[in-house]
This record gives structure tokens, C-alpha cells and sequence, in this order.
């Protein structure tokens, strides 16, 4: 196998781990509905690099304000 070849696999096996990854993270996530799930996990492969960063950045963007909400939440029990 030359180099080229070599580094093209690794790059394909990088992106279809994330992808997988990020996969997995929006099927375990409460935040969505079944439907939006369906959604996100097609937006993910049929727009293999995109769709993950799309997803990716919306999922990490909801989970943050998520987690501000939480402890806004609990700040307010403690008064």
C-alpha cells in the first residue's frame, strides 16, 4: 500500500467513527424528539462531513444552554 492510500483510510476511518460517535450521542440524548432524532441521524450520513458538523454544533450549543438552565434552576431553589 503506497502512503496515500494509508492516509486515505485513516481519514475514512476517522470520519465514520465521528459520525458513529456523534450518532450515538443524539439516539442517547433527551432533548429531541424520536423524529428529530430520525432526522439528525440522516442529516449525519447523507451528509457525511457537513451533516456531522451541523449536528455536532447544534447538539453541543443545546446541551450547554441545557445545562445553564439546570443551574439557573437549582440557583433559584437555593434562594
Amino acid at each position: 500500500m503506497s502512503p496515500f492510500e494509508i492516509l486515505v483510510i485513516v481519514v475514512l476511518s476517522v470520519v465514520v467513527a465521528f459520525q458513529a460517535w456523534l450518532t450515538l450521542r443524539v439516539v442517547k440524548s433527551t432533548m429531541y424528539e424520536r423524529k428529530q432524532k430520525i432526522w439528525q441521524a440522516q442529516l449525519i450520513w447523507l451528509l457525511p462531513i457537513i451533516g456531522a458538523g451541523l449536528v455536532f454544533s447544534i447538539l453541543h450549543d443545546d446541551q450547554k444552554a441545557e445545562r445553564e438552565a439546570e443551574r439557573e434552576a437549582s440557583a433559584h431553589l437555593k434562594s
